[in-house]
């Protein structure tokens, strides 16, 4: 289970099987608790963009485990911020590698994560192999 949020505020909880065809049911959950909030529409869009990358990359890496277990998805509101959680049980992975330059110059994998900080205000990711990855990333409304 994710451990609780250091925001207070509104919290609702989803758990989706890991297929990509429930993306779209958690960006509209946050689409529409940002507009609620009156976040601007860009703000909306970049949330979007991030979480398709955040659930997309726990559903591959829950898929890599055999699919069965669920991705949980939470999401806290509170006056001026949406903050999204995203939980897998996948294998982890070393945060540190993320976006780390091979011997050519070029980035091997990775880019979801540097895309998903340059598009949030809060980044905050715990990985390990035996409990899977949680990432929570926090949009502040302007």
């Amino acid at each position: 289970m994710i451990e609780a949020s250091e925001k207070e505020g509104t919290v609702i909880e989803l758990e989706i099987p890991a297929k990509p065809r429930y993306v779209g049911v958690v960006r509209l959950i946050a689409s529409s608790l940002a507009r609620m909030q009156d976040f601007r529409e860009e703000a909306i869009d970049d949330l979007k963009i991030a979480i398709s990358e955040l659930c997309t990359n726990a559903i591959i890496h829950t898929s890599n485990k055999g699919g069965l277990s669920p991705v949980v998805v939470r999401y806290i509101t509170g006056d001026d911020f949406i903050q999204v959680e995203v939980q897998d049980n996948g294998p982890g992975f070393d945060a540190a590698c993320v976006g780390r330059l091979r011997e050519n110059g070029l980035v091997e994998k990775g880019y979801g994560i540097p895309l998903i900080k340059s598009l949030v205000d809060e980044f905050f990711c715990d990985s390990d192999p035996a409990t899977g990855t949680r990432i929570r990333i926090t949009k502040y409304r302007e």
